[in-house]
């Protein structure tokens, strides 16, 4: 028996570390990072861009978070309803909330999964875990979308291609997104060949869950979602310069489709801000400006609510470690594993 809780412990204590390295991992390459961003900028002209920015844009933006995270628990609420008969909106609002909390240090946002599932009962865990990656696939697929049509607008100049190539990523992307029980069937052939790992099928099981008119309606969040990540930058920049909206699209899309394809760093800190800075730049919008811009973001997007979202975890009587045990373990037989 005591051999047994040796190596369990033993088998903790090296998860625990290899979490911690992989903490000081990405804080580490977001400072390298953001040291080369940082230096590509003159801290004297991001002073005065501060000292001479407009408050009400600033103000606008940092409004925009109630949007934002009213958009992101709305949309969390209807996916809860596959799970759930009456889900209540403040538990669906708590989840995202600690999710956040949770996903602003973990690599890879992986404390998402596991504060979203912390915070809601009577549901099962496995399905949870399986509707949040539901909704980071959905996001992805709509910067993926607007991201790519932005790269082809900048890299092209001709309306004669950029007007059907566009055209054509939409369509491949709504397919995808209400087709994505297909990338589940995927993912169980993948296991069951490969992997056989119990865990992983019971969290595409949860992928599969929604209607077809809960995803659409997803859907719908998921494009205000970007929609209004859009307009928190246009403000944003619109209090050091000056900027239309469609191009804060075209740079946002681009920025954020960068930022997703690189989860490198620490709340994706520097990745952002080097996108930012580029991608902006094309737009005759000062480095300055751009690094400032993506800095507020960052503030109020994350930061922010990830520091609030700390509050739900006095409400919690287990780690969000247990979830991923949970996952590990052997099914359960009663309907709240």
């Amino acid at each position: 028996m005591e051999t047994k809780l040796n190596s369990v412990e033993k088998i903790e204590t090296g998860q625990i570390r290899k979490r911690l390295i992989s903490v000081v991992a990405r804080i580490a390459i977001s400072a390298v990072v953001l040291y080369f961003v940082v230096s590509l900028v003159t801290w004297q002209n991001v002073l005065s861009a501060y000292q001479s920015a407009d408050g009400r844009y600033i103000l606008f933006g940092g409004l925009l978070l109630i949007a934002n995270l009213g958009i992101r628990t709305l949309k969390w609420w209807i996916m809860l309803h596959s799970v759930k008969n009456i889900p209540a909106f403040w538990e669906a609002f708590g989840s995202v909330m600690l999710g956040i909390s949770l996903g602003s240090f973990t690599p890879g946002e992986i404390g998402d999964f596991a504060g979203r599932a912390l915070h809601i009962s009577n549901a099962k865990k496995s399905h949870l875990v399986g509707l949040a990656l539901l909704d980071k696939a959905q996001i992805f697929v709509v910067t993926g979308a607007a991201g790519a049509i932005s790269l082809v607008f900048l890299l092209l100049s001709d309306s004669f291609f950029i007007i059907p190539i566009s055209f054509f990523i939409v369509f491949l992307s709504l397919l995808f997104f209400m087709r994505m029980d297909l990338l589940a069937v995927f993912g169980h052939r993948l296991n069951a060949s490969f992997f056989q790992k119990s865990w992983v099928t019971r969290v595409l099981d949860g992928f599969t869950l929604l209607k077809p008119q809960q995803l659409f309606t997803t859907l719908l969040c998921t494009l205000c979602f970007h929609g209004v990540l859009v307009l928190q930058m246009f403000y944003f920049i619109h209090a050091f310069g000056e900027i239309t909206l469609f191009h804060a699209f075209i740079g946002t899309s681009a920025m954020m489709f960068v930022k997703s394809c690189l989860p490198i760093s620490l709340g994706d800190l520097g990745i952002r801000e080097a996108g930012s800075v580029f991608f902006f730049s094309m737009f005759g919008i000062s480095q300055a400006a751009a690094l400032n811009a993506s800095l507020l973001l960052f503030v109020v997007n994350v930061l922010f609510p990830s520091i609030c979202g700390t509050i739900f975890l006095k409400h919690q009587h287990v780690t969000a470690w247990t979830i991923f045990q949970s996952l590990l373990s052997k099914p359960k037989t009663h309907p709240h594993d």
